[in-house]
């Protein structure tokens, strides 16, 4: 019995990801749905450490029931560290904050083409026709590594270039 191949399509995750990941002053690599350890492989200390990474996770949102037009929620964690330190840098976290919070009102920048990829998989192109935050970011306390988090949520609105219905 064959395994039948699923088509690759973007998701709500991916999509974020890459919009956040093209945001002026962050990367793609500073972006992703799992903070990754602190430390490297090799026991150095990772790479995010000192650019700060941001987390996405979906929490709701409201699909179009006739137009394939997504709209999710989703959950903005922005991370930053000091290895060794039981002071957390809450200026970097806020900064990131601050990054994502200036790129919803630039209107002229928020709908552009983004390509998607995720383990070496490429996936088919989105765009990002809207982005509003839903929530203030504010502060987490009581992380016992003595990060800082900034958290808010992020409403974006995005279609697929590709998704053609007859």
């Amino acid at each position: 019995m064959t395994t039948p191949s699923l088509p690759l399509l973007p998701n709500d995750e991916l999509v974020a990801a890459a919009w956040l990941g093209s945001i002026p002053g962050l990367t793609p690599t500073m972006v992703g749905t799992q903070l990754p350890p602190d430390v490297d492989p090799q026991g150095l200390v990772a790479p995010w450490i000192a650019t700060g990474f941001i987390t996405v996770s979906v929490i709701g949102g409201t699909p179009d029931p006739l137009l394939p037009i997504n709209r999710p929620v989703l959950q903005v964690d922005c991370w930053a560290a000091v290895p060794g330190s039981n002071k957390p840098p809450w200026h970097k976290a806020a900064a990131l904050a601050s990054a994502i919070r200036y790129a919803t009102w630039d209107r002229r920048r928020i709908p552009r083409p983004l390509a998607l990829s995720a383990a070496g998989v490429t996936y088919p192109q989105a765009v990002v026709q809207g982005a509003y935050l839903a929530t203030a970011f504010r502060r987490l306390y009581d992380d016992q590594g003595d990060y800082a988090c900034y958290q808010g949520d992020l409403v974006l609105s995005w279609v697929a270039p590709t998704d053609v219905f007859e």
